[in-house]
């Protein structure tokens, strides 16, 4: 989230800009011209919404920056109180879910030009209002993911207490880790649609690494919340898919290859299971 904010805070602060395309159809009540491209269907923003924005940045005509290229998804951001016009938080009020609007600020109003500009450009700012962000409603939709995928899949699932989807391939004889148990797993993790972005037992995704699966201490935040919940659910010697929902894997931040808001897919083994004081996980984990 913190990242995301810096990038909407790049594109409205550190240019002091935001910007416009049309030709004032409209003002925030800061006085920022703007232009409503499409009218969504969706609930008004207000103050406090966590909204979900595909953000595209120029300079006249000339593309500076597109959040999709950067952070791979749509950028969550808070809307907060208006401090100055050039912060936008009026102008987003405005907006609906489902709205694609661009406001437009000339560079020649703006306290400090940016390095790239020139006298008389126009600096514009277009907001794709893909939605508003809550837990409960990630959630769902998440639940919906998982069902259709293990339902193609032909996957028996269970679910843990804290909202893990687990199909058990092959059971182990041994017992299931406590927390604080030093835990062996190897593993592949998957997107939802099949994309492979790291694996335990696939060197080309890390050249130079052994093969060999991963130590950590089960229950202490080492990995994400889905991995601790899901391999706690296991038997040692077990194999199982883990079907981890966004809320308890990356949630809204982006990771490298991984979209924020993504459900996750897991194909695990627990291999071993060592008692006693917690041995140092080792330096590569998923989740982290």
């Amino acid at each position: 989230m913190k990242k995301n904010k810096q990038l909407l805070v790049a594109a409205l602060g550190l240019f002091l800009a935001s910007c416009g395309a049309g030709g004032g159809a409209k003002k925030t009540p800061g006085g920022v011209d703007f232009v409503v491209h499409k009218s969504g269907s969706g609930a008004q923003l207000k103050l406090g919404d966590t909204v979900l924005l595909n953000i595209i940045q120029s300079l006249n005509d000339s593309v500076i920056v597109e959040s999709r290229k950067v952070a791979g998804g749509p950028v969550p951001f808070v809307i907060s109180k208006s401090v100055n016009k050039y912060d936008l938080m009026d102008g987003l009020v405005m907006l609906k879910e489902g709205d694609s609007a661009t406001f437009t600020i000339p560079i020649d109003s703006l306290p400090q030009r940016p390095p790239m500009a020139k006298k008389g450009d126009k600096l514009n700012l277009t907001f794709v209002v893909v939605g508003t962000y809550t837990g409960a409603k990630q959630k769902a939709a998440d639940d919906k993911i998982i069902a259709e995928y293990a339902k193609t899949n032909k996957l028996n699932t269970t679910t843990t207490p804290e909202g893990v989807y687990v199909a058990v391939a092959e059971q182990g004889a041994g017992e299931k880790p406590q927390v604080g148990d030093t835990v062996v797993v190897h593993y592949t993790g998957k997107l939802i649609n099949g994309t492979v972005f790291d694996s335990s037992l696939d060197t080309t995704l890390r050249p130079g690494a052994k093969i060999e699966p991963i130590r950590f201490p089960l229950g202490r935040g080492f990995v994400i919340k889905g991995w601790d919940a899901g391999i706690a659910a296991l038997n040692k010697g077990s194999k199982a898919t883990l079907l981890i929902p966004s809320t308890l894997g990356y949630g809204l931040q982006a990771s490298g290859p991984i979209p924020a808001n993504s459900v996750l897919v897991f194909d695990v083994q627990l291999v071993d299971i060592v008692k006693g004081k917690p041995e140092a996980p080792a330096a590569l984990q998923p989740g982290k």
